[in-house]
């Protein structure tokens, strides 16, 4: 992952636990009418694209235990200061958080924003001086469907659904005909 606006690269030893969560929201309208046995549906277009999962962090055995990556999140948990804070803007008038984002994703790199950043931080698993050495980063990633990248990933999403079409008659031949395709 890398911070647009901090100019940083976010990347740990360790990948996301359990699932990378894929969403994206279908809106339609029901619209009821008097009289009739169902109800006419409407299109009202589609929500974001959001991507979630949680990311395991464990440092044992070192000072600053995970201290120093869950800096690096947490700068995605307030509005961009730039590279060491030199940014022109501050306050209110800056940006909030963008990242380059791929992993697990099946997409092109993507300009996402940040819309959650939170930490869990295990009790029982610091050091000495009280540095956690056992963290999880909670994230939720909302695409920015404006970015010029998008615009090649809608290509991409084209040409790649035709192969894959292509791919599932080549599978389903294989497997009818003789032979198992897998």
């Amino acid at each position: 992952m890398y911070d647009l606006y901090n100019k940083q690269l976010i990347t740990s030893a360790t990948i996301p636990e359990g699932t990378i969560k894929d969403s994206k929201a279908v809106v339609i309208t029901e619209t009821p009418i008097p009289g009739r046995n169902f109800q006419p549906i409407s299109t009202g277009g589609n929500g974001n694209r959001k991507i979630s999962f949680s990311l395991p962090i464990c440092r044992r055995n070192a000072v600053d235990g995970d201290m120093m990556l869950l800096k690096q999140f947490e700068l995605l948990r307030n509005q961009a200061q730039g590279f060491l804070g030199k940014a022109a803007q501050r306050g209110q008038f800056s940006a909030n958080p963008k990242v380059l984002y791929s992993w697990g994703t099946g997409s092109i790199p993507q300009v996402y924003y940040v819309t959650k950043c939170d930490f869990q931080h295990t009790a029982n698993m610091v050091n000495a001086i009280g540095i956690p050495q056992h963290s999880v980063v909670d994230i939720e990633l909302a695409l920015d469907e404006t970015d010029p990248l998008y615009a090649v990933e809608e290509q991409f999403r084209n040409v790649a659904a035709l192969l894959g079409g292509i791919e599932s008659l080549f599978a389903i031949a294989q497997k009818t005909f003789g032979g198992n395709p897998f």
